[in-house]
């Protein structure tokens, strides 16, 4: 286990987050875990971390009731952010081929936490490039993200 935190859920009380380190065929991969006070599982997120790349956020809920877990795959800083819902948090949304690289609804690669500001909440800053005409030669913009009430939104 690398670290834990107890985080306050909205509907299931206390809640304690692990994020652990395990091997998989020689690679290093992370898991976020969480279980309930009363000792239920919830559905764990797995993600391809480089040696223990895989930390809390400081503080890792803002104000919005949202966790904040940064990750490395090996080349670039992600974020993953469990978003609360009935059952436990609301599902990262890898994409089908669970390439870490490229994110999902409430995991971002590439992207770094700003904050919290002075409303109490994180921005994710996301780093794109649109490998246009290659990834060496495209030019990488940041775009920050803001929470919505659902999910997360460039500024502006």
């Amino acid at each position: 286990m690398l670290d834990h935190r107890d985080i306050r859920h909205p509907g299931l009380g206390t809640v304690r987050v692990f994020l652990v380190r395990r091997s998989v065929a020689h690679d290093p991969m992370g898991c976020v875990a969480a279980v309930t006070g009363s000792g239920r599982a919830l559905a764990s997120v797995d993600v391809d971390i480089h040696a223990d790349e895989l930390h809390f956020a400081d503080p890792a809920t803002d104000t919005t009731g949202n966790t904040f877990v940064t990750y490395n795959p090996g080349r670039y800083d992600g974020v993953l952010v469990l978003v609360p819902d009935a059952d436990g948090f609301e599902d990262i949304g890898w994409n089908d081929t669970t390439d870490y690289y490229s994110g999902g609804r409430f995991a971002y690669y590439h992207a770094r936490l700003a904050g919290p500001g002075q409303d109490g909440r994180y921005t994710i800053v996301r780093s794109e490039n649109p490998c246009v005409p290659s990834c060496a030669q495209g030019a990488t913009t940041q775009v920050t993200l803001r929470w919505d009430g659902h999910e997360y939104l460039p500024a502006g």
